[in-house]
């Protein structure tokens, strides 16, 4: 006979995180943030505060300040502070011919104008039929303007 060994795998209770609103919720990183909000709902009275560098880190208000200095996160999002003597990009400067105040002036574009000289289909909106008819008349006479030399 041939012996089938079938083996079941349990949860792995190391993947899990601890839910900061309650201790006996147990959740997946991947559905953490979807697990925190709807959580929040359910302890409005909680005083947790939520991390500024990782939105999945919540803290109760006495220890956030802690928190924020000791964030792993924290690093990723703050941009390296150079010490007052040291040259930054600040200090780079550019020579250059160009003078952009200089150029002459742009007319500005008008968009009715530029639709009738050109071939545009309109379409009319909220005019009575009567109207809407004169409309497209019109408009068949001036598309035979613009298309003849």
């Amino acid at each position: 006979m041939c012996e089938k060994n079938y083996s079941v795998r349990g949860p792995n209770f190391d993947e899990y995180i601890v839910c900061p609103y309650n201790s006996a919720h147990r959740v997946l990183p991947v559905r953490l943030t979807y697990h925190l909000t709807r959580c929040a709902r359910n302890y409005p009275l909680s005083k947790m505060v939520r991390c500024p560098y990782n939105t999945t880190h919540f803290h109760d208000v006495g220890s956030m300040q802690e928190h924020i200095i000791e964030c792993p996160n924290r690093t990723s999002s703050e941009p390296d502070k150079l010490s007052p003597g040291e040259a930054g990009a600040s200090n780079f400067i550019v020579e250059t011919s160009e003078d952009w105040d200089a150029d002459p002036p742009a007319p500005t574009y008008n968009p009715l104008a530029h639709c009738e000289q050109h071939l545009v289909l309109r379409n009319p909106q909220g005019l009575p039929p009567a109207a809407r008819r004169e409309f497209r008349e019109r408009e068949r006479r001036r598309f035979k303007e613009i298309n003849q030399p």
